[in-house]
């Protein structure tokens, strides 16, 4: 399922998505909860650097049970716990905090 981080118009193309795996049910404050890989989480940033360059979009790394990420203006990396697994076994991380949406949602805006 393809979910989005900005927006505006432009920004909603698959190439700027978050592909994850599945949303919760459940929301925050309104928005989705999309669970994703670390890879999905990293390839979604790294296509943000490409069209922002000067934006803030940092990394991602695995440590544990979480999913850390470091922004590159920040000192204070934020952690994101992991919330089982795909099919193929790989874990599964739960991006809940994040102004999430999915794409029906902002042409209802």
């Amino acid at each position: 399922m393809d979910v989005y981080l900005d927006s505006a118009p432009e920004n909603i193309t698959p190439e700027l998505a978050l592909k994850a795996e599945r949303v919760l049910d459940e929301r925050w404050n309104g928005w989705l909860r999309p669970l994703a890989t670390a890879d999905a989480l990293g390839d979604f940033l790294y296509a943000w650097r490409r069209n922002d360059p000067n934006g803030t979009w940092g990394y991602v790394t695995e440590v544990g049970d979480s999913l850390i990420y470091l922004r590159n203006d920040d000192d204070e990396p934020e952690e994101f716990p992991r919330a089982g697994e795909s099919a193929d076994g790989t874990p599964l991380y739960d991006l809940t905090g994040w102004v999430w949406f999915d794409a029906d949602e902002n042409e209802q805006e």
